[in-house]
């Protein structure tokens, strides 16, 4: 582990503590253009996601209507009542992406799997990056308003299934994530600038309670004309 990716972790809450915990659970609402852009506003207003800290997998309730709710794997989606009859299962479903562009409409499953793909990775990182199977790498430090981040070059294995395979995150002196770069290619490969903030520790993890993702100019700034996805955290537990 380089010593950037060791400030980070600690920043975050530490290894010993992330090593106690298999599950969290989050109170969220989820905005955008990108759900107008793709038909389906709304879906995530006021939603909970529980999810698995060692495999990737997600719940999000309710969805898409009140008293259902989707659980997200890499190979498998699903839709089930409260009781847990399932009403819909997809497989393989980041197939359904081959061929879409930025424009194209998503239908529920499609706006599951990157709400539950996105998040998952949200609420793992830093500490998934201790796994032997990813690569990071400290790179040029990079200003911005004012402040020096450090920057970690994140190669993720196939493994793991992501916005795409690398990904640059900024850390502030604290260790916390301040910034986070890459293209979303189930977005047809739009650069992405992402904003972390408003920390609380939640059981020990610090948590960023809001989230905002830009477009990115060739130069690194944010298209800020229009917010791409936003997310507010109201509530976080991990066990």
């Amino acid at each position: 582990m380089n010593d950037l990716l060791k400030l980070a972790v600690e920043g975050h809450g530490g290894l010993q503590r992330w090593a106690q915990i298999s599950r969290f659970r989050a109170a969220v609402s989820i905005s955008g253009a990108i759900w107008a852009l793709k038909g389906k506003p709304g879906l995530l207003d006021g939603v909970v996601l529980e999810g698995d800290t060692r495999a990737q997998r997600l719940t999000i309730t309710p969805f898409p209507h009140p008293g259902r709710s989707t659980t997200w794997q890499p190979d498998r989606q699903t839709i089930q009542t409260a009781e847990g009859v399932l009403l819909a299962e997809r497989h393989d479903p980041a197939t359904t992406f081959l061929g879409t562009t930025r424009q194209s409409p998503w239908d529920e499953f499609q706006v599951a799997y990157f709400a539950g793909e996105a998040n998952w990775n949200y609420f793992t990182a830093p500490f998934l990056f201790t796994r032997g199977d990813f690569v990071t790498e400290e790179t040029w430090p990079w200003r911005e308003d004012g402040q020096m981040l450090r920057t970690l070059l994140v190669t993720y294995p196939d493994t793991v299934v992501a916005h795409t395979r690398q990904q640059t995150y900024y850390f502030d002196d604290a260790g916390l994530l301040r910034r986070l770069d890459y293209v979303i290619d189930i977005l047809g490969g739009g650069p992405a600038v992402h904003y972390a903030s408003r920390y609380r520790n939640f059981d020990g993890i610090m948590v960023p309670t809001r989230r905002r993702v830009y477009v990115r100019d060739p130069d690194g700034s944010p298209v800020r004309e229009s917010v791409s996805v936003a997310i507010e955290v109201t509530d976080v537990s991990f066990s």
